[in-house]
């Protein structure tokens, strides 16, 4: 049944007993002051009984403990301590001195039933109408977008590890009949058995474990018909993965033998505990592995206004379209221009960006540098289909080709007799059959606007002036534990996101607020002196 927080007040209450003691500007002392303007128990009134069974703890608590949990970047085992122990932590949730707390598997059992009845994003959505409230949020807004890595829970594994993970995960789903018929060639498969004890420096120890692991593999997925009506979910799911661990990273020789394939799968799995995770890079030199942390940021209030997890080897620019849409429709926030680095500032983007009226202020991609005269000397009219080169020859088209999404390439060739005879032609071209060729792309119209209004210093103001802050931010998140997910899965991970976001939004929000009350106390003050 559906537990409510008890407003009666005691001797042993902390705001009685404590107030003095806690920093009036802390956050706990805000939390404890304006945190039932966030939530209450009433909101999870449609994922409780309201007549029947024993009271829970109040959900607008175990709230209030995720915030806290999420500020101060702890585990459940250390929050519960804090609500136990911690003066500054009963303050702000506003619980009598004596409060024993709970047992911290509450903790996950709540995180779970938020999952389930889609109420993850109601505390940060709060947040955004309590910023609204104060003045600080308006409804059209500009944007500034940016990403981090925000690394795995679950430990990375080689392609022997995973596929005795694999194994292991489906004989785990299986039954004792199924399982007694199974044949393996390797004993690894228990809960304790540890990695195989080889000479992993040598190459032919290392193709026989490989075979027989393959084998094994085979052997598995034999005893297992995956499109039966009636199959558990779990076991299916468990045999699917196993399965694109084995594409993903086995191929045969030419004698038939498993072997390793070389480089890595555009999509590979790591991990068979968080099959979600990936192989992630910021940058040529940062690698990481987990997933990325996605963050909408207001310019003028610095609210965070949407953050969202992806795999890690998304590109920061595909889930753009989605935290705009999702801000707008769900959180009743529209983006009037939007502010990235040059990694959203390709031509779809601004194609897509343009067809929604919003202003894509980013760098565009920067031309390869092939050590020949740019394709921007060249004058290049998109609409009449007309390249002329610096020396004053045109270029006819030669062929239009289409793309996966039906989108229009156009290869113009100008001839090789202009060509041979320019005297520019070594540093234009090295073709011998033909002249010189220019590519033109799809946005090839939106990329020329976009590197035309970066040469401007409005560009420049603006770009140097919005961009940055979003850095401090991410900062911010960091510094609250973002940079490494507690959880398995994706959907968990960013709950976790969420919340983090949720309380750093409070600290903005809280701060305001007191300047409001500051001017309040101001003007009563002066109207009681008049």
């Amino acid at each position: 049944m559906l537990g409510k927080e008890d407003k009666q007040t005691s001797f042993f209450d902390t705001g009685f007993v404590c107030a003095h003691l806690i920093n009036k500007n802390s956050f706990y002392a805000k939390m404890h002051n304006y945190a039932d303007e966030v939530i209450t128990d009433d909101d999870f009134a449609d994922i409780y009984c309201l007549d029947n069974g024993r009271p829970s703890v109040p959900p607008a608590r175990l709230t209030k403990v995720l915030i806290l949990q999420n500020y101060e970047n702890l585990s459940d085992r250390e929050a519960l301590e804090m609500v136990r122990f911690n003066i500054k932590w009963k303050y702000a949730l506003d619980v009598p001195i004596d409060y024993e707390g709970f047992d911290r598997s509450l903790l996950v059992y709540f995180r779970s039933r938020l999952l389930i009845n889609n109420k993850e994003k109601m505390v940060f959505k709060k947040t955004l109408k309590l910023a609204k409230k104060a003045g600080l949020l308006k409804k059209k807004v500009d944007q500034v977008i940016d990403s981090t890595p925000m690394l795995g829970a679950s430990a990375v594994k080689d392609t022997y590890e995973l596929l005795r993970d694999g194994i292991r995960k489906v004989l785990s789903f299986l039954d004792e009949k199924v399982k007694s018929r199974v044949k393996l060639s390797l004993k690894a498969y228990g809960k304790d058995d540890s990695k195989p004890k080889i000479n992993w420096e040598d190459k032919k120890e290392r193709q026989q474990l490989l075979s027989l692991l393959v084998s094994d593999v085979k052997e598995v997925l034999s005893h297992v018909d995956v499109n039966k009506e009636d199959i558990d979910t779990e076991l299916k799911d468990a045999v699917n993965l196993l399965a694109k661990i084995v594409s993903q990273d086995i191929q045969e020789d030419k004698k038939g033998k498993p072997k390793i394939k070389k480089g890595v799968a555009k999509d590979r799995i790591i991990s068979t505990t968080d099959p979600e995770m990936r192989h992630g890079r910021k940058s040529k030199s940062g690698k990481f592995n987990g997933y990325k942390n996605h963050i909408l940021k207001d310019v003028d209030s610095d609210i965070i206004t949407n953050i969202d997890v992806s795999p890690g080897n998304c590109p920061d620019k595909d889930m753009t379209e989605s935290l705009i849409d999702e801000a707008k429709e769900e959180f009743g926030i529209e983006t009037e221009s939007l502010c990235g680095d040059g990694a959203y500032g390709s031509g779809k983007m601004r194609k897509k960006m343009d067809s929604k009226k919003i202003e894509l202020i980013s760098k565009a991609p920067p031309l390869k540098d092939t050590g020949k005269l740019n394709k921007e000397e060249f004058n290049i009219d998109v609409k009449q289909e007309r390249v002329v080169c610096p020396e004053g020859k045109v270029a006819k088209i030669h062929h239009k080709s289409k793309g996966a999404e039906e989108e229009i390439t156009k290869t113009f060739v100008f001839s090789k007799e202009d060509c041979s005879v320019c005297p520019r032609k070594d540093e234009c071209t090295n073709a011998k059959n033909t002249g010189r060729t220019i590519i033109i792309g799809p946005y090839e119209e939106y990329l020329q606007e976009a590197r035309e209004i970066q040469k401007t210093k409005r560009f420049k103001d603006i770009y140097n002036k919005i961009r940055p802050p979003v850095e401090r931010k991410i900062a911010e998140l960091i510094s609250h534990g973002l940079r490494k997910t507690r959880y398995k899965g994706r959907r968990k991970s960013r709950l976790q996101s969420l919340f983090t976001a949720a309380a750093v939004n409070l600290k903005r929000i809280f701060k305001e607020q007191d300047k409001e009350r500051l001017i309040l106390d101001i003007v009563g003050a002066n109207a009681v002196s008049i």
